[in-house]
């Protein structure tokens, strides 16, 4: 169509609006490009990584070994596989879990370098040897024997390299090894265990409940069990899937929702300003499809344009994303696959979403007749149901022009607004999980925990232990309801000084009694003098426990109660225990298979995983800020187009500069702040949704999200900074406008 001639001087003419709502496109596109094809093959190669290194479904260890290995296999129609490790501290600060090489389950995946190829030959995992300055072909010395390091590996069992189960954090000081099985032979030390793979894959609970029956039947006494479902050290990687998945969907969803409102809102005033032309161009033949059709190029160019662009440009971070998740999460990275799919949903989202949402304001718009259109809009200086609701007669003049400016136009200021929330919420995202991180270490295990060592010992104790140490014992259970949500019930010294639990009230709590933290009293709804019915999860035996109080912390999902009660209610020997807090070292027999770590190296765990979080920081402040900058400057520069006569009629009666741009340019000051504040408990509430998948999905338990006082101030301040830059670039516009403009409106 010959009027399809002036698509291009009209976007020319109306840059501002048009190249901001490119940019915010470019952006949806981009991140749901980076974060659904990252997604996609994070899952991806996590699947091919357990498949083709057969991943256990299950790990367990027994009172005594296992006769006749391959009839149990024959009769549980599985694979299983006797692993043995032990844990060398290499020096002060450093230490090593060391695995003979298996074969058949839980296969070695080599990433750099080579495997095992003689006596000596020692692979470790790259995070520990990046962490602790390791190269390919350095020694490692571990019971006067040098191992030579002839590659970096890792282990279908131990994806997030957690050193003990209830640990939350990798811990740098920490790392895995292999060995061949002579070598690990010759040492003569560490405890052996079994890993099992069922060929029948689909009824992986099922399978676990015959194959412990089995063994029962043989005398074959489990005295540890863990399914690949509540293995943390793999779990985490479905968690971290499903909030790729999350993430993917809402960040670019939410600047389409923007974007759909500004160029709604664009098109909208384009209608009204041309609808002398729009019933012109009636009168002169073209038909009513016709214009529609003219008009929703104007969207469709924008969205094709951004979407392209937004999509090729997502493409090319994917791998450089991985390879950084890829240092937390130790998976092989053996290629970088894009799916055809989800590039064409990246470009023809925006394209469907805006040329709908136009079709519709196109169709309201485009009712009225020819007639009617070429008398123009009668309703422009109509109050809306705001204005009329809202009394501004008592208020200055000043408060009052800024108010109703707002007020005048509901679409731009709903633009406004969401923009705002969205880039309050891009910003605090990263401030909130630093401070719930924060919030955790200083109030979760620094609080409750006061000793130093904690020590794990895969086999019942009875030794009197020197002073300074308290014996514990912690097993996991469930709840009667959900098989899927764990948690541990510790039986710790009655008065316990090395467990510090207070209430809400801040008083310190005895451990002479049944306490529960706060995350698991929410899991399973319990309130003091609660009985709690639980099951362990070892055997599958139901206990009752009366619950007498309710911890205030968040240090993870805890049931503590006296070590005699403990070992009396869930009928363990007298006087057993499986587990040490302590201040001093103890000193443990080379040939006792046992694990033990610092609160420090805790700590530094969790610390460790924050670091990535301020690199989070800087980026999100930088889209927030950009974001920002996009939606106030667009709207401040619709404001200045709108008011150009206001404008002119107040230079022509002698208004200052200053006073010009207060009127103009900050009567968006309220609706600015307004936004922030509104999405503070925003950002809350979604991160709370993001925290409860992790909960749900790796028993993780995190504090309810809080932003600290600092980082709000910080928040308001970048938002800020953004205003006052968008005010000062509109300024230039607002003192080009003359005087005499508002005498050639009045000859028009």
């Amino acid at each position: 169509m010959v009027i399809n001639k002036r698509i291009k001087r009209v976007l020319l003419e109306n840059k501002v609006q048009y190249i901001g709502s490119i940019l915010l496109i470019i952006f949806s596109c981009f991140m749901f490009t980076l974060m659904s094809q990252f997604a996609m093959n994070f899952e991806r190669l996590a699947n091919e990584y357990k498949i083709g290194y057969v991943q256990e479904d299950a790990s367990f260890t027994t009172s005594k070994a296992i006769d006749n290995l391959q009839e149990v296999e024959q009769a549980s129609n599985a694979i299983i596989e006797e692993g043995n490790s032990f844990d060398y501290k290499i020096s002060e600060d450093k230490s090593l879990r060391i695995f003979s090489q298996n074969e058949k389950i839980n296969i070695p995946s080599i990433i750099d370098g080579k495997g095992l190829s003689q006596s000596g030959d020692i692979i470790i995992t790259p995070t520990f040897a990046d962490a602790n300055k390791y190269k390919i072909g350095d020694e490692i010395t571990i019971f006067d024997k040098t191992f030579t390091i002839s590659g970096f590996m890792t282990l279908p069992n131990y994806i997030y390299p957690l050193q003990s189960e209830m640990d939350m954090m990798p811990q740098p000081s920490f790392g895995i090894a292999v060995i061949s099985k002579d070598d690990y032979n010759n040492f003569g030390k560490g405890s052996s265990f079994y890993s099992v793979k069922f060929n029948n894959s689909s009824s992986p609970h099922e399978n676990s409940i015959e194959f412990k029956e089995m063994l029962r039947s043989r005398d074959v006494e489990i005295v540890k069990w863990t399914d690949i479902e509540d293995n943390k050290r793999v779990n985490i990687v479905n968690a971290e899937i499903k909030i790729l998945n999350i993430v993917s969907k809402a960040i670019p969803t939410a600047i389409l929702f923007l974007v759909i409102i500004l160029i709604s809102n664009v098109l909208r005033r384009m209608i009204k300003r041309e609808s002398a032309i729009i019933g012109a161009l009636y009168s002169l033949g073209y038909r009513r499809k016709e214009i529609k059709m003219h008009y929703i190029m104007f969207p469709l160019i924008l969205s094709l344009i951004g979407g392209i662009t937004g999509t090729i440009l997502g493409t090319f971070p994917v791998r450089s994303m991985a390879m950084f998740m890829f240092n937390a999460f130790i998976i092989p990275l053996t290629g970088i696959k894009f799916s055809p799919i989800l590039f064409i949903v990246s470009i023809f989202l925006p394209v469907l979403f805006l040329g709908f949402s136009s079709y519709f304001v196109l169709n309201k718009e485009l009712k009225r007749s020819p007639v009617d259109l070429m008398r123009g809009n009668k309703d422009n200086n109509k109050a809306n149901f705001l204005e009329n609701t809202i009394k501004l007669e008592k208020l200055k003049f000043n408060t009052k022009f800024k108010i109703r400016e707002q007020l005048r136009s509901l679409s731009r200021l709903l633009f406004l607004l969401v923009g705002i929330i969205i880039a309050t919420m891009l910003l605090l995202w990263g401030f909130a999980l630093k401070s719930g991180f924060d919030y955790m270490v200083t109030n979760g295990l620094s609080s409750v925990y006061n000793f130093e060592y904690e020590y794990k010992f895969d086999n019942l104790r009875y030794d009197k232990l020197p002073q300074g140490a308290e014996p514990g014992t912690s097993t996991l259970f469930l709840p009667t309801d959900d098989e899927k949500k764990d948690f541990y019930v510790c039986g710790v010294k009655p008065d316990s000084e090395l467990i510090s639990l207070v209430d809400e009230t801040g008083a310190p709590l005895s451990t002479n009694q049944v306490i529960i933290t706060k995350p698991l009293a929410n899991q399973l709804n319990l309130k003091q003098g609660d009985t709690a019915n639980i099951i362990r999860k070892l055997d599958g035996r139901m206990f009752s426990v009366k619950v007498d109080v309710i911890a205030d912390t968040y240090a993870g999902k805890f049931m503590f109660m006296p070590l005699n009660d403990y070992n009396k209610t869930f009928e363990m020997p007298k006087g057993s225990y499986n587990g040490v807090f302590s201040n001093v070292k103890l000193d443990i027999s080379e040939n006792e298979p046992y694990s033990v770590i610092t609160l420090e190296e805790k700590v530094a765990g969790v610390k460790e995983a924050i670091a990535p979080t301020q690199s989070m920081i800087g980026v999100l402040a930088t889209v927030a800020f950009i974001i920002g900058m996009i939606v106030i400057y667009v709207v401040t520069s619709l404001i200045v187009e709108e008011n150009k006569n206001i404008i002119s009629l107040m230079k022509i009666f002698g208004y200052k500069k200053k006073e010009i741009n207060s009127l103009i340019l900050n009567s968006s000051t309220f609706v600015v702040v307004f936004g922030y504040i509104i999405g503070i408990p925003l950002i809350v509430q979604a991160l709370g949704v993001l925290t409860k998948s992790l909960e749900n999905s790796v028993g993780m338990s995190l504090p309810p999200m809080r932003i600290d006082l600092l980082y709000i101030i910080i928040g308001f301040i970048v938002v800020m900074f953004s205003y006052e830059l968008s005010k000062f670039m509109c300024k230039k516009k607002v003192n080009l406008i003359s005087m005499s403009d508002a005498l050639k409106s009045g000859m028009d």
